[in-house]
């Protein structure tokens, strides 16, 4: 049975909007200026506010995974374009996947440091998928 009544987890099911409320004593906070606190409470400080902490923790892993990230993303639009390819609504998808592919490229931007940026990188992960559609056609309508 525990002995220390911080860690007893009280019963969602009698107040749920009271139960996941803040409480000071139950839940941790991030100090003002810190990106991670630590488990013996010590904080990080990161350089800038709002940019990915895995980039100042592990920046090839940062790199890898936005790539990666990016590629995903890239191939999903790719095959909601063409599985939507001459529908009615062609269009307007167009026009949601370029708004949507651009909002991606604006949050990559706005949480990356500001330091240089591999931009190759990412417009390759971006554009691959599309690339291979087009060589996939390519040898089908030529075979």
């Amino acid at each position: 049975m525990a002995t220390d009544l911080l860690n007893v987890p009280e019963n969602p099911a009698k107040g749920f909007n009271k139960y996941f409320r803040f409480k000071l004593g139950r839940d941790k906070y991030s100090p003002a200026n810190c990106t991670a606190v630590t488990s013996d409470n010590n904080c990080t400080i990161s350089r800038h506010a709002g940019t990915s902490v895995l980039y100042y923790r592990k920046k090839t892993g940062y790199e890898l995974f936005l790539a990666v990230n990016t590629l995903a993303f890239s191939a999903a639009t790719t095959t909601i374009y063409h599985l939507l390819l001459d529908s009615p609504y062609q269009t307007e998808v167009m026009l949601c996947i370029g708004s949507t592919n651009f909002a991606y490229g604006a949050a990559v931007a706005a949480v990356h440091p500001p330091k240089p940026f591999k931009w190759g990188l990412i417009s390759a992960a971006v554009f691959l998928p599309y690339i291979l559609r087009l060589f996939s056609n390519f040898i089908k309508r030529y075979k």
